[in-house]
């Protein structure tokens, strides 16, 4: 399972969109979709990402 899969399997978990979890991000939905498909998360996305959901 990749990181991206980890990322959407938690947000569907808590509820909350993709889009919506860009949004918190402050990053566009385009972008972030984009990061999840090439599996390009930083460290401190995933930082971020944890905290939101």
């Amino acid at each position: 399972m990749t990181t991206s899969d980890l990322v959407k399997q938690m947000c569907q978990e808590e509820g909350m969109s993709i889009a919506v979890l860009a949004k918190e991000l402050g990053q566009s939905r385009q972008n972030f979709y984009k990061k999840l498909q090439r599996d390009t998360l930083t460290l401190t996305e995933l930082k971020e990402i944890a905290n939101v959901l």
